[in-house]
Parts: C-alpha cells; sequence; structure tokens
C-alpha cells in the first residue's frame, strides 16, 4: 500500500511469526487435562487455563523474536481471549484499562510532548 510503512524482518523475527503459534498450540496440546495436586487430589487442567497457558507461550515468542511490534503483541489476549473462551471480552479488555496503565500514558505523553 502507499504511504504505509514496509516492515523488515530477520530471519529470527520471520522464525519467530510462525513459530509463536506452533509452539502455543503444541503446549496446549501437551498440557495435561487433570493432574495430582499437593495433596493428592485429582486436579482438573480446565480448557480455559491450558489456553491462557498457550497464549503466554505465544506472546513470550513473538517478544523475543520481535516477530511483529512488541504494542501489537500486548494485544494477543484481547483478541484471542475471547476466540478460544478463555474469557468474554468485556473481561479481556477491563487490563487494559486500569487507571494505572492511564497514569503511564499520560506521562508518557508528557514526556513525548517535553522532548519536542
Amino acid at each position: 500500500m502507499k504511504g504505509m510503512p514496509r516492515i523488515e524482518r530477520s530471519a529470527v523475527a520471520w522464525s519467530g511469526l510462525f513459530a509463536g503459534p506452533v509452539l502455543a498450540g503444541l503446549a496446549y496440546l501437551a498440557l495435561p487435562m487433570t493432574y495430582v495436586g499437593v495433596t493428592g487430589d485429582i486436579i482438573t487442567f480446565e480448557d480455559a487455563g491450558r489456553a491462557t497457558a498457550a497464549v503466554a507461550i505465544w506472546m513470550a515468542i513473538w517478544w523475543m523474536t520481535e516477530a511483529i511490534p512488541v504494542y501489537a503483541t500486548a494485544l494477543l489476549p484481547l483478541a484471542l481471549f475471547p476466540s478460544l473462551g478463555v474469557a468474554n471480552i468485556r473481561n479481556s479488555a477491563a487490563p487494559y484499562g486500569h487507571e494505572l496503565i492511564f497514569l503511564f500514558m499520560g506521562g508518557f505523553v508528557l514526556a513525548l510532548a517535553m522532548e519536542r
């Protein structure tokens, strides 16, 4: 597209771009459905917990390889949690609207204004 910046990716970034979702899917499948707790009780590992762990692995790989910009990687839970049944969109978006986020964002905007 005209006017859009072209993103140059290294070989590590390209490999991370594909390895992230693949390893996340493998982790989801490899995690047990049940496990034995400390007290010897059988504990069920819900699908939502397994999906959350898989998304965390996906995000970690993309952060380490810088496959896509970090700020875009941070939005993966917002897109994936509702579709994977982990949480609804309201609960998925709640951490992004926390008052500390707005505090930091305001500080960054002030810093940018002072820099200019």
